[in-house]
């Protein structure tokens, strides 16, 4: 008796530990489900054809891409005419989310344009809202000039079929402060930010980043000081180079793609 009431108290013990642990296993399902069950899944495709637009692809280096750990990137920039209206995008997809990845998200101007040694510069307002095929895309909105040349930048995502319900800013203050003290390291300014604030957000808005991933950048340089004129052309541009298509037929086709991409570099090594 005495030896059946000594293992009470540890069967209790390791009851209530799997029940905590069965607990913490399933609450990111719990807790992100609410958030996909609700919107439409939506996949955004480009455009390389636009009227009055000429488009020239400047490809990513292998060496870039698995930086993002992207599957495919778009990069390049159309041209309207000689001297006259240029918009350069920029887009980066990745198929399948793991957790155990870097997000996409990450990989903002603020960081990586700051770091290229373009300098931010105030600009009002910090986020545009932009309507694409009926869908809001809340973009960041920067200001940069590099050797005289000034740039309005627009960035934003899509995580799950969703554009994220949280601001990409979290390199926002290594950006500004690298822009008034070029002398310190940019991975010393990044040090002072809210790295892990998009983990933060990510939680508090209940976005998972184990979903498709897609991050959005246009930019244009601005002609005369004319800001809104460049917010302009960005926000009429942005609907025409995007538009929704199949996510999984795109992503199979992604998949035949690097298959034969690999075939070929196997016999190209086979004696």
């Amino acid at each position: 008796m005495a030896l059946l009431s000594c293992n009470v108290p540890a069967a209790l013990t390791a009851c209530l530990f799997a029940l905590a642990v069965g607990s913490l296993w399933a609450f990111p399902s719990f807790w992100y489900s609410k958030a996909a069950a609700q919107g439409e899944f939506v996949w955004l495709g480009e455009g390389k054809s636009m009227e009055s637009f000429q488009f020239h692809e400047i490809p990513v280096s292998k060496s870039a891409e698995s930086i993002l750990v992207a599957d495919r990137t778009v990069s390049g920039e159309f041209v309207s005419g000689p001297g006259s209206k240029t918009v350069r995008v920029f887009l980066a997809k990745r198929y399948v989310g793991d957790r155990n990845q870097e997000s996409l998200l990450r990989h903002t101007p603020d960081a990586c344009w700051a770091g290229a040694g373009w300098k931010m510069e105030a600009a009002e307002p910090p986020i545009m809202d932009c309507v694409v095929h009926g869908m809001t895309l809340r973009c960041e909105r920067r200001l940069f000039e590099a050797r005289g040349q000034r740039e309005i930048v627009y960035f934003g995502a899509l995580v799950g079929g969703r554009p994220v319900g949280f601001r990409l800013d979290h390199y926002l203050n290594a950006g500004r402060k690298l822009a008034q003290d070029r002398s310190g390291s940019l991975t010393r300014w990044l040090q002072e930010t809210r790295y892990w604030g998009m983990a933060w957000d990510s939680f508090t808005n209940r976005t998972a980043f184990d979903g498709p991933q897609q991050f959005i950048r246009i930019s244009t340089p601005v002609q005369g000081n004319d800001l809104a004129a460049a917010d302009k052309l960005l926000q009429a541009f942005l609907p025409q180079w995007l538009h929704s298509v199949d996510y999984q037929k795109e992503y199979e086709e992604w998949q035949r793609a690097k298959r034969e991409e690999q075939r070929a570099r196997g016999k190209a090594l086979s004696p």
